[in-house]
């Protein structure tokens, strides 16, 4: 039986024995997904126009409801309910009918939970409103009194060269690449212990080697995580644009395409170590102070990058897309944005590519070291050294 032939029906066994917990899994992805969408969807058509209601008593100060719609947001669902006492007003605050009570020109009653806007638009349409009345009484025009309470003209200037969407889509695919490596890299670890704990991985490795091994899983996994990432992306991308009115920033081929080719450099890097850490646990019980460590490790490119995209700055994301460790986490969301230049993603392809090698050499000897010493936890140090002795030894 050729190494080729071994190789497929290793990678076959990878994915028959998962069979279960990845379609158990995917199903349930997919129903948090789905009823977050339509919980979100739900919650967006609700919240689309909010209600305001301001109280005065019998008689409010003239123009008192205009100044006040004038000052909240055009959406907002206004109206203003008359009193006939103070004593009503106040228990119409208490129950949250209202959330201000007009008492007297300059003298209003807040409520319980009146928020900062709704507050100070009726402050300002109160001061508005009595310092017309004012104005007047000094003796002055119409047009003059239009002047005193002009409001400030202002406007928002944006940034050159920064488009929202890109942000948060390059926010989006950190996020995106963040959970995938983390969920199958777990995966794969926690694979690699049971076998050591059963002894089936002996087995497997008189058969391959190390080497071709970790191959084998990364492939079968990898691909299975692949599968699953794309449907529940599909999924969650048309049900979002279909069937709710969430916004979502569109996605183009060669944003999917990049996410790809990183998905699976990262993965074949973070695999062969997360294979490497679940060969160091003797058991299940152990294996969370094997692999807790490692999460550090895309958590800290993960918090970096959506701090650095939301903010819309580049240097830090640039600095850190030429470390292997945080590459795939950060230069697909550079690609998002648009700031990665042509010869920097080579590069990252180029020093990542070289880096991946050399984890996988690395890992295996690891991973042979560990798994030579079924009833044992084991440190990396040791795992590498027992992997090397074991290699010359045969």
């Amino acid at each position: 039986m050729t190494e080729v032939r071994i190789m497929a029906e290793a990678v076959w066994r990878e994915v028959y024995s998962r069979r279960k917990a990845f379609v158990v899994s995917t199903a349930l992805i997919l129903t948090v997904v789905l009823a977050g969408l339509y919980v979100g969807g739900r919650a967006i058509e609700s919240g689309g126009s909010m209600r305001v209601a301001v109280g005065a008593l019998a008689e409010p100060p003239a123009g008192l409801e205009e100044a006040i719609r004038e000052r909240l947001d055009p959406e907002t669902d206004f109206q203003l309910v008359v009193f006939g006492s103070v004593a009503e007003g106040e228990q119409a605050l208490r129950d949250g009918d209202v959330s201000a009570l007009v008492v007297a020109p300059r003298q209003v009653l807040w409520g319980p939970a009146t928020t900062s806007g709704v507050a100070d638009s009726v402050a300002a349409a109160m001061r508005a409103a009595y310092l017309t009345d004012v104005a007047i009484d000094l003796g002055l025009s119409a047009t003059d009194v239009e002047r005193v309470l002009a409001p400030v003209q202002g406007r928002s200037i944006e940034i050159e060269g920064v488009d929202e969407g890109a942000q948060v889509v390059a926010v989006i695919t950190v996020i995106l690449m963040f959970v995938a490596i983390i969920a199958y890299g777990q995966w794969l670890a926690y694979g690699v212990v049971e076998e050591k704990a059963n002894r089936v991985a002996e087995l497997i490795l008189g058969a391959l080697g190390p080497g071709q091994v970790l191959t084998a899983k990364m492939v079968s996994l990898g691909g299975l995580g692949l599968f699953q990432l794309a449907l529940v992306g599909g999924v969650g991308y048309v049900g979002a644009t279909a069937f709710t009115d969430i916004e979502v920033p569109p996605l183009t081929g060669s944003v999917l395409m990049w996410v790809l080719v990183w998905f699976l450099l990262g993965f074949a890097f973070y695999g062969s170590l997360y294979s490497a850490a679940g060969a160091l646990a003797a058991d299940t019980q152990e294996a969370g102070s094997a692999i807790g460590p490692l999460n550090l490790l895309p958590g800290i490119g993960y918090a970096l990058g959506v701090i650095a995209f939301s903010s819309g700055t580049d240097l830090l994301p640039r600095i850190l897309s030429y470390i292997p460790l945080w590459t795939p986490l950060l230069m697909p969301g550079r690609v998002a944005r648009g700031v990665a230049e042509p010869w920097e993603v080579a590069l990252a392809i180029a020093i990542m590519a070289v880096s991946t090698v050399l984890m996988v050499v690395v890992a295996a000897r690891v991973y042979l070291g560990g798994i030579t010493q079924a009833t044992r936890t084991v440190g990396w140090r040791q795992a590498f050294k027992g992997g090397r002795e074991f290699t010359r030894g045969a």
